[in-house]
This record gives structure tokens, sequence and C-alpha cells, in this order.
């Protein structure tokens, strides 16, 4: 496409967009005049962003050719090692592999129902108290900030208690999350600034916290080989998938240690992900009062008293997954993929490498495969309703899915059924703040 069909081919018409919050819904209509699949180059160097179903199944099944890009800021910030580029979300490799297919046991659904043992009488207990004080204070709440001390609370339901408390840990996720998704010149400009100091220091010593933490954990571990680990335990089960190297057993403490730092800040990083998604709902619900109150409606008359229970939420599920598909809380990937010649599209790219680009809010509200798709409308997930494949991706999909998705799914419902149950809000006591 000419370059002046884009926002005016001028960055200031882009930065515009972005302010308005309109970047992606305009970049979507861009995507269906011009085509799913485009490419373009940054001096002599093709990218190709795409859009398209068929090419996203390649991309996200053919691990041995398309690999994660390295640089991304959430991995190292200036040189500070943030999640790395060997954690369960960023590594790659049969190292990796073996990881996630040990994590896959804590997370698989099954084990849901011990995970809800534990995190719902958490809910109902410390941090249900402190909503309560609030609403009773009559102060105004920063939805996303007491939201984040909630999903923050509720690793200490899987063995990481000893790890900072809530608030803490809600804390820095929030400032370093501040820092990573600056542009570029923003990100420098810390290096000038007195947030410098400040950010660094803070990712240092979350860093240093958690190694201690899990030291004394994989001390615990080895000391009792023959304990199996507790079924809540998701600092166990980390340091046993951290262990295992090809298949071998690898007995240094120090390269354990350090790689579950990897994993369990990459676990508090994705934590503000559940917190982002159930801010996205409340604004959309904020939008359709009569979607609103019947979803609460629902919540409030629904008692949970186990796993099983949540599975009636039927509605509440529904504008979930619609949460998902209008705001999801990732937006885009990237991946490299190195060769010599390959067809992506209409394309054949004669190069060393290749880098792709895609959108999972691109795809899922792109009206070549959902009808309507700027409404918000739960009643598209009845049952047997079956997306077209790779256009809903809220969870990425492939290989690489969320192995996260069914608990991040228990507890977004849990948190919402035991907060309605307590509090009641109108309209016009909500006000909206950016939401980008």
């Amino acid at each position: 496409p000419p370059l002046d069909s884009i926002f005016g081919g001028h960055e200031p018409s882009v930065n515009k967009a972005k302010a308005d919050n309109r970047f992606l819904d305009l970049f979507v209509d861009w995507i269906g005049l011009y085509g799913n699949t485009i490419l373009f180059y940054i001096g002599a160097r093709p990218f190709i962003f795409t859009a398209d179903p068929d090419m996203l199944k390649v991309v996200s099944t053919d691990l041995s050719r398309f690999h994660k890009v390295s640089s991304l800021p959430n991995r190292s910030l200036f040189g500070h090692k943030i999640i790395g580029t060997d954690s369960i979300l960023s590594g790659g490799g049969l190292r990796w592999a073996v990881k996630r297919k040990c994590m896959s046991q804590f997370f698989a659904k099954n084990n849901m129902s011990e995970l809800f043992k534990v995190c719902k009488p958490h809910m109902e207990g410390r941090d249900l108290l402190r909503w309560k004080e609030l609403i009773k204070k009559g102060n105004t709440i920063e939805l996303h900030d007491q939201l984040s001390i909630t999903f923050s609370s509720y690793l200490h339901c899987l063995g990481l208690e000893k790890f900072l408390t809530a608030d803490d840990i809600a804390d820095r996720t929030a400032n370093i999350l501040e820092a990573i998704p600056k542009p570029l010149f923003q990100r420098f400009s810390y290096l000038i600034s007195s947030d410098k100091t400040r950010m660094f220091k803070l990712i240092k010593q979350m860093r240093s916290d958690a190694q201690q933490v899990i030291l004394e954990r994989y001390e615990e571990i080895s000391n009792n080989p023959d304990e199996p680990i507790p079924k809540m335990d998701m600092l166990g089960y980390l340091i046993e998938a951290n262990k295992s190297n090809d298949g071998k057993e690898l007995n240094e403490p120090e390269f354990v240690v350090e790689s579950v730092v990897d994993d369990v800040i990459t676990v508090c990083l994705v934590m503000d992900n559940m917190v982002k998604q159930v801010c996205a709902l409340l604004m959309f619900l904020n939008d359709v009062p009569e979607i609103q109150e019947k979803m609460f409606a629902e919540l409030r008359a629904q008692p949970i008293n186990q796993m099983e229970d949540l599975n009636k939420l039927k509605y509440t599920e529904k504008c979930i997954l619609e949460s998902l598909r209008m705001g999801p809380a990732l937006l885009r990937g990237t991946r490299n993929y190195k060769c010599k010649k390959k067809r992506f599209g209409p394309y054949i790219i004669n190069t060393g490498s290749v880098r792709i680009h895609f959108s999972e809010y691109v795809m899922q509200h792109n009206p070549q495969w959902w009808s309507n798709p700027k409404k918000f409308d739960p009643e598209r997930w009845q049952p047997g309703f079956v997306p077209q494949a790779f256009s809903y991706m809220p969870f990425y999909t492939g290989a690489r899915g969320c192995l996260g998705k069914h608990m991040a799914m228990m507890l977004m419902k849990l948190t919402l059924s035991v907060w309605r149950k307590t509090s009641r809000w109108n309209k016009s006591s909500m006000s909206r703040s950016p939401y980008h």
C-alpha cells in the first residue's frame, strides 16, 4: 500500500491516533482495505504484518523456524535483567519444552479445584476485608491499583507466601510495567532522569528478594527428595521444572535459582494481565448497563462454594470471553524467521531473516471473522459457537499458548463473584481514565 494510505504517512497522525486510543481500530480498517498480509521495509530490512489465520497457524505451531524476539524490553532494561530470555514465557529450545511440560501439570484444568480451595478463603478473608474498609471509608477506588493487590495476593496461595507482601508485589510490578512499554526514546530518557536509579534499584531488589525465597525452598526440596510437591506449590513445581536439562537433573543451585527467579518475575508480570482484563471488562460493562446488571445479578445470585459452582456462571463467562475479544491484555506479538527464501502470502522474501508481526486485537476485531466486531456482545458466545481458527487468541495459541489460561479464568470469576456480593456501583460513580 502507498505510504500516505496509513495515517497520512507522517508520525504526528500516528501519535494522535495513539493518544486518542484509536490506533489499532484504524489499523484494522487499513488492513481491511489493503489485505491481511503487508510487507514493509525499514531501511533494507523486511518486516511483515499478517492477519491471515492460515499464516498465523504456521507462525504459532512451527517453533523450529519461528523464534521469539530476545531484545524486547521485558527481557532486560538497559542491561538490568527482568525476566531474561530463558523463562517459561521467553525461552525456547528443548530445555524450555521440558520446563513447560513439567509446569503443565500444575496448570492443568483438574488441578484448579485444589487451587480454588486455597484461593477462595483467602479472597473472602484478608482481601475482602481490605475492599470493605475502602468502601466503608467512601474512598475513591482506583480499580487497577486495588485489583493489582488482589491478584498479587493470590501468589501467596501458590507457594510464594514468603515472597514480599501483595502490596509490595503490586507496587513493584506496576512500576516495572510502567517503564517497559514506553517508546524507545522515552525509555532512554530514564538514563538522564531521577527515575532511573529508582527503577533499576527496584528491579534488582525484586530479583534479590525472590532469590532468597527460592533458595530456601530449593534446599527444602533437596533435603526431602522423597516428599512429593504439594499440588498448590507453584514455586516447588518451578524449581523441579528448572532442575531438568534435556531430561537430566541439573544440581547447581545457583543456575536453578536464577532460572526460577526469571519465572517468578514472569508470573508477577503476567498476573497484571488478569488485572487489566478485569478492568477492561468493567469498562465495557459500564457502557452497557443492561448487560452489566444481568452479569452482576448472576454473580449475586449464584453461591460459590466449590470449583464446580464457577462453571454455573454462564453469562459471566460469556462477558469475560467477549472482553478478552474486545480488549485483550495481549495486543500484539513478534517472531523472527531465518530463511533463505520463503513465501508469505503474495510475497517471496529473499533474505537471511524477516521479522513477523501480528496482533491479537486486529484479529479479534476483523469483520472477516466477526460480525459487528466493535459491539460488546456476550450473546455471540452461545453454546456450540466456535470462532474461526486463529482469529481468537487472547491467551495466544499453538505450542506457546498460555499455560495459565484455566487459572486466569478461575481467578477472574472468583474475584468478580466475591467482590460483587459485597458492593454495588452506579454508572455515575465510575470515572474513566485512559486505558491503552
